[in-house]
């Protein structure tokens, strides 16, 4: 029988007095008309990362992003929020009952999707309350012979037994210290996203690292953003984003996510029907000259439906506290 997919992001809403225990995660983010991102790895069967689940809040909502790699595809999402674990639709056992949550997407077979609840609905939770979210998604992917693939997944975090389910949680802090210096940037290194081709597979160079996209068609992608990763070996680097592109065949929007900890000073993308010829990322035609932000957007206009040679190239930096 094949395996369910699932993805469960916790995060802890509760009152300002609300003690967390000592190997639960905390992430804060601003309460501010600009979005403050915290995200946390997807992972499917225990060990395999298949994308990101990203929670972010403006002054009137919070946002739970989930998006995909290696070709995952979103099935389901499911979502509750709530002040208390105790009003979650739960088992006794005290594990999710995730087909009666309050928000649902279904029958998405997409690599992003995003779920949006009004802090309102919350009772408007003041600054400095932990937030308890619940988010649930299915996700599969086909494998090269045909078969498909379906895994359980969850956001990387705390998990709400010691024993028997696996599943996990995070916890994600209001805040509205608008007084606070915040983090300093760190080291910097350059990033790509990963591509299904190497740039030195593709014969653009016999020694630089890097990937770019080739053949692509209509549709909603997400790659994996890999800074520092030497000779396109992965292990030596550090996965700092995700990278989503859609395209309808006449227009193209690629946009760069950043992880928590990360920023982009920089980044440049090669986006076109004709086969790159150089590597360097001053010559890709699309240049943003950036400071110190978490996501970056291009949309771009004027295809004919033909495939794309996708480079997008950043330079990103780790934030320090």
């Amino acid at each position: 029988m094949k395996n369910i997919a699932v993805l469960l992001l916790v995060l802890v809403l509760s009152s300002c007095s609300t003690t967390l225990n000592n190997n639960q995660t905390r992430k804060i983010a601003s309460v501010n008309d600009n979005l403050n991102e915290v995200c946390y790895d997807m992972m499917a069967g225990q060990h395999i990362v298949a994308g990101s689940v990203c929670v972010s809040n403006d002054s009137e909502n919070l946002y739970v992003r989930y998006s995909t790699i290696d070709q995952w595809l979103l099935d389901e999402a499911h979502l509750f929020v709530g002040q208390s674990l105790d009003d979650m639709p739960q088992t006794k056992k005290g594990n999710p009952k995730i087909g009666k949550f309050p928000y649902n997407s279904e029958q998405l077979n997409v690599t992003y999707t995003e779920l949006t609840v009004p802090l309102s609905s919350l009772g408007g939770p003041a600054c400095n309350t932990d937030l308890f979210v619940v988010a649930h998604a299915s996700i599969s992917k086909q494998n090269e012979d045909g078969s498909m693939q379906q895994e359980t997944s969850w956001s990387k975090g705390d998990v709400f037994n010691e024993r028997g389910s696996w599943a996990m949680y995070s916890t994600y802090q209001l805040s509205c210290n608008e007084n606070t210096s915040g983090p300093q940037v760190g080291s910097c290194e350059t990033a790509f996203a990963k591509g299904d081709t190497t740039l030195i597979d593709f014969e653009l160079t016999n020694s630089r690292w890097g990937w770019l996209v080739t053949s692509l068609l209509p549709g909603e992608y997400s790659y994996p953003i890999y800074a520092g990763a030497g000779q396109n070996d992965i292990t030596k680097g550090t996965h700092v984003g995700n990278l989503s592109v859609k395209y309808d065949g006449s227009s193209l929007t690629v946009t760069y996510n950043m992880f928590s900890g990360f920023v982009l000073n920089e980044t440049h993308l090669y986006a076109s029907g004709n086969e790159p010829t150089s590597i360097a990322p001053g010559l890709y035609g699309n240049i943003h000259e950036l400071e110190q932000v978490s996501s970056d957007t291009y949309s771009l206009s004027g295809f004919s439906g033909e495939p794309l040679y996708i480079i997008a190239h950043a330079v990103s930096c780790e934030l320090q506290q």
